[in-house]
């Protein structure tokens, strides 16, 4: 009975630990970029579009200063 005892105290303990020890040493952040640009090129007879999209992901990673 005394083993379970301390075996689920240590492994609270070894949680507890884990989850301290991700959250104050770091975070990530994403961010997605879109952009798009339209071109017309009109004669008198004729027009053309051209459409241009380029998307661009970030990802940046943070260390808390200490």
């Amino acid at each position: 009975m005394k083993t379970k005892s301390h075996l689920k105290s240590l492994t609270l303990m070894l949680v507890l630990i884990a989850s301290l020890a991700v959250g104050v040493c770091s975070c990530k952040a994403w961010r997605t970029v879109t952009t798009s640009a339209t071109y017309v090129q009109q004669n008198d007879s004729t027009k053309a579009t051209a459409t241009i999209t380029t998307k661009t992901s970030e990802e940046y990673v943070g260390v808390r200063k200490k």
